[in-house]
């Protein structure tokens, strides 16, 4: 175990304890979400079958909930053993960065006796190992209260009951009863995000927007659209339509005056 010794004054021990407790709590919250986006940080293996992980940190979460994965399925060992592996190899990197005085308080906060300790002997030293551990804990607490339905293989079904598409076509497609089939058909698009996705689904909703446009017989989405846009629209018509159709005018008038001439 690597335990390092720092000599402490016992005046006033009551006092540097709490200062202790003070100063080492946003330090362990600080290297719990240091440790998520660390994970958050690095590429999905994609172990899972149809599990949608962005990244490690999705696939810890899915493999603590729904695990253990202690077979040797890939020739590495136990799946579960080796993600807590990474995760304090993690945890390692970040506590070896932080100065002495911060390890010290971290252990005394992290100390299993802590409660019961009444002896200024006891603060001990550096003890990298419990404050891994309490790192650890408290990175699995949020890893087991996760919602993992998004990325799951449900996803098609879940996602369409949780989100909405605003705008005159999200409406069109929900009065069409289409609402929830579309979201589902780009949930995996959505969930990577990215300006490519965004673009794809973007236009996938127009094209079908246009489509139920002209699918519209009594032409209620037609109303709709120009009641919110008639200033663009009219904009829209007079550069593209209107504007070069009069210039074309002018033009085919030119060219005639200038063949009488």
């Amino acid at each position: 175990m690597n335990h390092e010794t720092i000599k402490v004054s016992t005046d006033d021990y009551d006092r540097f304890v709490q200062a202790a407790h003070a100063a080492a709590a946003p330090e362990l919250d600080k290297l719990v979400q240091a440790t998520i986006s660390a994970l958050r940080d690095m590429d999905a293996i994609d172990m899972f079958g149809d599990v949608a992980a962005r990244h490690l940190w999705d696939e810890y979460c899915w493999q603590l909930q729904e695990g253990p994965y202690d077979d040797d399925d890939i020739g590495f060992g136990s799946t579960s053993r080796n993600f807590e592996e990474t995760l304090n190899a993690v945890i390692a990197d970040a506590v070896d960065v932080l100065p002495q005085h911060t390890l010290l308080f971290l252990s005394i906060y992290t100390r299993n006796d802590l409660g019961a300790a009444d002896d200024p002997d006891s603060i001990e030293g550096i003890n990298r190992d419990e404050i891994t551990s309490a790192v650890l804990e408290r990175v699995n607490q949020s890893a087991s209260r996760r919602n993992l339905d998004f990325i799951g293989p449900d996803r098609g079904d879940v996602i369409p009951m949780e989100i909405s598409l605003d705008g005159l076509a999200g409406k069109a497609l929900s009065d069409a009863g289409e609402h929830s089939d579309f979201l589902s058909e780009y949930v995996d698009q959505m969930l990577a995000g990215g300006a490519s996705n965004i673009a794809d689904i973007s236009h996938a909703l127009l094209e079908r927007y246009m489509e139920l446009l002209r699918e519209d017989e009594d032409c209620a989405l037609l109303s709709a659209l120009f009641e919110r846009f008639e200033k663009d629209i009219r904009a829209l018509v007079l550069e593209k339509d209107i504007r070069p159709a009069v210039e074309d005018a002018i033009g085919q008038l030119e060219e005639t005056l200038g063949d009488e001439s």
